[in-house]
Formats: C-alpha cells, structure tokens, sequence
C-alpha cells in the first residue's frame, strides 16, 4: 500500500474496518500513511495506540498515547490505556501512577476499572497475591463479572494453585466462550482454556492439557492466510542471494548498535532480553515494531514498482539513511546512551536482511530452540492471541518452524553482520558460560548481575512474562515427551533437525 490517503475520514473507517478483522498489520500501515497525511488526527493517533498495543509494540503504544495526553491530559479513556501500556512495555511503576490518575478523574461508577487495572498490573509484576487481595475486596456483584473470573484464574496460576484454577475454568468457560459480557476483550473466549491447559500440564494431566489447548484452538475463527505467509519467506529466500546482498545500498554506521534476537515465539527470546537487561551498556526494546514501519516507507521513498523485497534494488544510500535514522530515532525515545538496543520483534527472520544493509553496524543472535519443544510450547500457550495465527495447528506451527530455521540458514550463511547462534537448552544449562560468550560477541565486559536477570526491576513485555522474571530453570526441557502420541503427524516433518 504505497499511496497516501486524501480524505481523515475514510483513513480513519479503513483502519477501523482492518483492526476489527484481525487484520493489525495492514490496519498498521493504513495508521503510519494516514498519519503522514493528516498529522494532527487525534482519532488516527488513538487508533495507532490500540493496534500497537494489539500487536505487542508497546513503545509505540506508549509514544502515541503521551501525545494524547499532552492534549487531554483527563481523559479517562486514554490514563487506563497508558496504564496499560507501561504495564506491559515493563513499568509498572509508571503503571500504577497512571492508574492513580484514572481513579482521581473518574466518577465514582467508573473507579471500579482503575482497581481492575491495579489487580492487571499487580499480577503481572509478578503479586499475584496483592491482585487476589484488590478483587476479593470488591463488590459481590463484581466477583461475578468475567474479567473478576479471568483474574482469578491468572492469580490462581501464578500462586500455583492449579486445582482451584481448573475448578475456576471450568465452571465459567461457558459463560466466556459465549463472551456476550465480555464484547470488548473477545479473546478471553479462548484464553481460559489456554489457563486450563498450562494447569492440567503443571498437575501432570497431559491428555487433558493437550484436549484444553485443542479446544481453546478450535473457538479460533480468526482471517489468516497461511500460504501467503510461507509465499513471503520463499520470495525473501530466493532474492537474498549473496551477490545481491552484497550490491544493496547500505545506510551508515552508527555509535549506536542495534541487536536483532531472531527466534520463534517462546524460544527464549524474553528470556535472553531480560539477561541482558541487567547490563548497563544494554537497553532492551522488546518487539520493536518500527522495522515494519520502515519496510512501509521503503515502497515511498523508493517509489518502486516492485514490492517487497524485490524494491530493495530501488533502494540508495540516501534513502538508506533515511530509514536509519527512522530506526535510530525510535530506539532513542527510550534509550538513554546505551551502545546497545535490542529488538525481539517476531518479524526479524523476514527484515533481518534489509535491516542488516540499512543498520550496517547492527550485530544478530540468532537464537535456536528443540522443535518439538518449542511446538508443544507454542501449541499450548496462547499466541494466537498475539497474532502468530499459525500457530492454530501443530501441522502448520510445524511448517512454519521449518520454514524459519531455512530462513535463519540463508541470513547466517548470505548476510554480513556480525552473528551469534545461541541455543535455549545451552544457555539454561550453562547459564554463565553462554551469557559470557553472548558480552564477549557484544563486545562488553563482564558484569555479573546478569547472572541474577530474575532480580530486575525490569518486566518482561511478553506472554512469557510469569517465567523469565524468576530464576533459571530446566522444567520446559524435553516437555515434549509428555506429548509424544499427540506430536506424531509433525514428527517426519522436523526430523532433520531433531
């Protein structure tokens, strides 16, 4: 989508139109055009909050929304939306200061949102216990409403009591599924059973785990085309030839460097993030998604026929540059002079090659996992709700792993940046040694609060939120056993790399 909207109003309906569908990437590029075109639209700019925060791209969210509350700085609406987003970018201090500000504007019908939200945050931070405290003490009407059960649930999980967590689920599932209470929020119908799964696991009830997670898949009726989805990584992989890497245009190098962790979803990518958050010299970005912002500008500024990646031939060092100080300015609006910015974003096994031309002084880890455990992970966890779609059947979480391990061969084998493979198993294994090799790749010196990572004030951004916040273990390891009978139809299909 290369040309820019004339008319706010009809920007405005097609992002709506897109968000509604699911379809976040494209309402996304809508947002970043139709914002060039009317940059004063207050409806474009809340818009480009929710589909941020939609996709995960906290930065974004968090940006957005602190223009709008330079305009209106007691709108409700918007202090419980950066409450939300600082929650999840990993603040939750900031969090619950604007969580404050809510309960101090609202009328007194609406407060009972602003302590929903203190419970939100609470348990994400890792209190799950302060979260039960908040709900418990609400109204008896309130202990019935679903996001009061929904809590509940992740309370319960997070404390451990599994049997009480199941118990939850599955007197409400129903009334989620059916989720007329809960219009705002429509993932929750699936999300419980997701709860249920990760319960039925932890209790040793595997089949039952495996059914709730089946389940939870099933109520999944979202838009996504698998095969052109594939189709994207086969174009990528047949035009990243070495010799035309080699004759891209490249932007300059930087003081600053960029670090790609490129890795599937729950391969350990939160986890080796907030290792390296605990060194000075390092800020992590989480899932930054200016990279996607900068492939849509890419077709602009090129005013190329061809389409992705094809366009990068059309691409010269002037506008290469551009694209990185586009790149540079996002990470600054939250680093403050690290050497080092790290970016998780689940997009990089298709950017990494543009991004390794336009930030030539960027570094890769690319980062490895078991297939099988990283399937059962995936399949059992709910990142559909994150908008990996893919992920809705182990034959297609299967194909898709294969198909982005091809991926990272042709980056580790065709591009120039400098790169590190780093497997998951390794590195819980032999925590030190692997964190040593990864300061001596990034050329840092040693610090050893790296080796304490759970002790950070610092909050994964990520599903994987309850994990990587405690210290290292090995339980994930071999889990796929567990689930042995269920994974035979992918088995032939990852064989190769088992």
């Amino acid at each position: 989508m290369s040309q820019l909207f004339y008319d706010e109003n009809e920007t405005i309906k097609t992002a709506k139109d897109l968000a509604k569908k699911g379809l976040n990437n494209n309402a996304r590029e809508v947002i970043h055009f139709g914002l060039q075109c009317f940059p004063d639209s207050t409806p474009l700019l809340g818009l480009k909050a929710h589909v941020a925060t939609e996709m995960r791209d906290f930065q974004s969210a968090v940006s957005a929304l602190k223009k709008l509350l330079m305009r209106n700085s007691d709108d409700p609406k918007l202090l419980l939306g950066a409450a939300q987003a600082f929650s999840r970018l990993g603040e939750p201090d900031t969090a619950l200061q604007y969580v404050q500000q809510y309960i101090d504007v609202s009328p007194a019908g609406l407060k009972v949102h602003g302590l929903y939200a203190y419970a939100d945050i609470y348990e994400r931070n890792n209190k799950p216990e302060k979260t039960i405290e908040i709900i418990e003490n609400l109204n008896n009407q309130d202990a019935d409403q679903l996001q009061w059960i929904f809590l509940k649930i992740r309370s319960l999980i997070a404390l451990k009591q599994y049997e009480a967590a199941i118990d939850l689920v599955l007197k409400s599932r129903d009334r989620f599924e059916n989720n007329a209470e809960d219009q705002h929020n429509p993932d929750t119908k699936y999300a419980v059973s997701f709860f249920l799964s990760k319960a039925y696991d932890k209790i040793g009830e595997y089949d039952k785990a495996w059914a709730a997670a089946e389940h939870a898949h099933a109520l999944n009726d979202a838009i996504f085309d698998l095969n052109a989805y594939w189709a994207m990584f086969d174009k990528v992989e047949t035009f990243l030839t070495k010799e035309i890497v080699d004759a891209l245009a490249s932007g300059p190098k930087t003081e600053m460097e960029p670090l790609f962790i490129v890795g599937n979803p729950r391969s350990g990518t939160s986890l080796l993030e907030q290792i390296l958050s605990m060194h000075t010299d390092v800020v992590n970005g989480g899932e930054m998604g200016i990279s996607c912002l900068m492939q849509f500008d890419l077709q602009r500024l090129t005013d190329s026929f061809h389409e992705y990646p094809t366009s990068l031939l059309d691409m010269k060092n002037t506008e290469a540059e551009v694209l990185s100080k586009s790149y540079l300015d996002a990470a600054q609006t939250f680093s403050n002079g690290e050497k080092i910015v790290t970016n998780k974003s689940l997009a990089l096994h298709l950017q990494l090659g543009f991004l390794s031309k336009v930030l030539p002084s960027s570094r890769a880890i690319l980062l490895h996992r078991h297939p099988l455990d990283n399937i059962v992970s995936c399949y059992t966890t709910n990142i559909i709700g994150s908008g990996h779609q893919y992920a809705n059947s182990i034959e297609s979480l299967a194909r898709t792993w294969v198909t982005k391990q091809r991926m990272t061969d042709v980056c580790r084998d065709r591009l120039s940046i400098p790169m590190l493979d780093l497997h998951y198993e390794s590195l819980v294994l032999n925590q030190r040694e692997e964190t040593e090799r990864i300061l001596k790749f990034l050329n840092l010196d040693w610090q050893e609060d790296c080796i304490d990572f759970h002790k950070s004030t610092y909050v994964a951004r990520t599903i994987s939120y309850d994990q990587v916040n405690q210290k290292m273990y090995t339980s994930s390891q071999n889990r796929w056993k567990n689930y042995e009978k269920h994974l035979e139809p992918i088995m032939e299909m990852v064989q190769d790399y088992i």
